[in-house]
């Protein structure tokens, strides 16, 4: 409750800094307590009957017809909203709901993620939230599936049918049916009618709260495409994952990616969804298109060298940029010096770590007038900038795959990188997922060559291991 009563979350939309509403929202809790809704309300008056309740605004997306309705939410009816979910007998309801919500190959990413200090700048907690659960993620699943299907919900909060809280709570066409003995989708029905001038369809947006509602019936969406699914007999490897109303659907057998796509739009349309024909697409380029357009024009048309090095911190970004480059000149000189410039960064980087990247830190040992009751250690930084080693080897996988000739160049810097990993089960799993993809490519005797590079020593270590097994037994 408190991280929902909060100014920042009560606005999901940029004001000036003056615009601070805790206060408000506090002094509201405060003189409404637990009071009961309707005694709250003036005789023979009802908010569904009242226009103007909530500062409406019709936010401009391109200057011209297209607009998106935010809203900034009356402040009384939205901490009612809020105690209807908080409250911990429906807290604990929600939160079970979520669990059964959680299917295998089905990745949410869109609940509410709480700050842990103060913000840099607004949203950027959830910013970075979604960078690295849906971007960062597609881009290292491309180390395991050849095709993508990206789709997203038109008007998705405008069309939500009220009834189907009813059908998420009790579960509705689900294994776990059950009838709902709770009034929380009663009530939420009832002030989201509130909120809209007793309009019975779809919800605001604007507020966390309302964010968090919605999860509920995308939630619920989740478990019946789930179950959808494992109906039609759907044995290929699949991924999806989902922030709020955009899917990102994985998988190496197109016709089966196809089948989950129509499966999709079936379960969708039950719940009075529609995909969004103009983001409908398959893609075999999941590296560029996990990306947005804007993010990688911005990337592509960066002056990469200046006078004061490099324009990008991130490695990642200097990656892209060399494969968008690669697209325009593929296997051509420039590539290759891209490359040895980006590996030569990489390794002066991880060479300045050793020396600078360590830190003293105290020990305390418990042990009261002591001369060495307290010791400092040396704690090592494992923070690779610009994205995680993962993505940016399925960057360079791509970069590899389409330029054959500049191979070597690649699986240098993707090695270089790998190999600072200290976690030897992430760093094998990653070498195992590039050796597949390289190897499985007509022509590959180059690329297997220099992938030998990446796996000599795996390669030595079970050939290690086999020796001494060997030895054992005679």
């Amino acid at each position: 409750m408190n991280f929902f009563l909060k100014s920042e979350q009560y606005h999901g939309f940029e004001l000036p800094e003056y615009f601070v509403f805790d206060e408000l929202l506090q002094t509201v809790k405060d003189t409404i307590g637990d009071t009961p809704y309707e005694e709250c309300l003036q005789k023979d008056v009802s908010p569904e009957k009242l226009p103007d309740v909530n500062l409406d605004i019709l936010l401009n997306k391109d200057g011209r017809y297209a607009v998106r309705p935010i809203m900034l939410a009356n402040p009384f009816l939205y901490y009612f909203i809020v105690r209807e979910i908080c409250n911990e007998q429906s807290w604990k309801t929600i939160k079970d709901l979520f669990e059964i919500f959680k299917v295998p190959h089905i990745t949410s990413c869109a609940l509410p993620i709480i700050p842990k200090e103060k913000e840099p700048f607004h949203k950027s907690t959830t910013i970075l939230n979604w960078w690295s659960a849906m971007e960062q993620r597609s881009i290292e699943l491309s180390l395991e599936y050849r095709y993508m299907f990206v789709t997203d919900i038109t008007n998705c909060y405008g069309s939500v049918n009220p009834q189907a809280f009813d059908w998420a709570f009790s579960l509705k066409g689900t294994k776990h049916e059950r009838t709902c003995n709770n009034s929380i989708p009663t009530n939420i029905q009832k002030y989201l009618r509130a909120f809209q001038h007793g309009r019975n369809i779809g919800i605001p947006q604007g507020s966390a709260i309302f964010d968090f509602i919605g999860e509920i019936i995308l939630g619920y969406s989740d478990l019946l495409l789930h179950e959808a699914i494992q109906r039609e007999n759907i044995v290929a490897p699949y991924e999806i994952i989902r922030y709020r109303d955009d899917y990102r659907i994985f998988c190496n057998d197109k016709d089966v990616l196809e089948n989950i796509s129509y499966i999709l739009q079936h379960v969708l349309e039950s719940l009075n969804f529609r995909m969004n024909s103009k983001k409908t697409k398959i893609s075999e380029s999941i590296v560029t298109d996990s990306i947005k357009a804007d993010k990688l024009a911005y990337i592509y048309n960066t002056p990469i060298f200046n006078k004061k090095g490099v324009d990008f911190d991130s490695f990642e970004k200097h990656l892209l940029y060399i494969l968008m480059f690669a697209r325009q000149y593929p296997d051509s000189g420039s590539i290759k010096t891209m490359l040895s410039d980006i590996d030569n960064r990489i390794e002066d980087w991880l060479k300045d770590k050793e020396k600078q990247d360590k830190k003293w830190e105290e020990v305390d040992l418990g042990q009261e007038d002591d001369v060495f009751s307290k010791l400092k250690t040396y704690h090592h930084s494992n923070i690779f900038p610009g994205g995680s080693i993962r993505a940016m080897s399925a960057v360079c996988v791509q970069i590899a795959l389409e330029n054959v000739g500049c191979c070597h160049y690649t699986l240098r810097v993707l090695s270089r990188m790998v190999d600072s990993l200290k976690d030897e089960h992430e760093k094998w799993d990653i070498i195992d997922k590039v050796y597949a993809i390289l190897c499985n490519q007509p022509n590959s005797d180059y690329n297997q060559l220099w992938l030998q590079n990446i796996t000599y020593q795996k390669d030595k270590k079970t050939a290690h291991r086999h020796i001494i097994s060997d030895c054992a037994k005679s």
